[in-house]
């Protein structure tokens, strides 16, 4: 179907009306003294060095007694399941984040 019939045009609008998304924070503990911590690193450039400089922060304040990190093979894609679970399964607290 062509978008100009007997002298009028068709306007198509492609987008979506907005949705309302919620999601639940997830719980937070009132102090990060004594947890260990996990970092998700999505492999942007510094994001490493920007994770270092907080778990010093983290050793420093709170005296947390372990840092594992992991890292995901670029920003666009979910982490695989069982980077997932080892955090899960081994630290009370995880800081996801990026570089650049």
């Amino acid at each position: 179907m062509s978008p100009v019939t007997n002298g009028q045009i068709t306007v198509l609008n492609p987008t979506a009306p907005p949705r309302e998304l919620r999601t639940d924070m997830a719980l937070r503990p009132e102090d990060l003294r004594g947890k260990s911590v996990g970092f998700l690193w999505n492999s942007k450039p510094n994001g490493d060095v920007l994770f270092g400089r907080v778990e010093q922060l983290l050793r420093e304040k709170y005296e947390i007694p372990e840092a594992l990190y992991r890292r995901k093979p670029t920003a666009s894609i979910p982490a695989e399941s069982q980077v997932i679970e080892e955090l899960a399964a081994r630290v009370q607290v995880a800081v996801v984040g990026l570089g650049d």
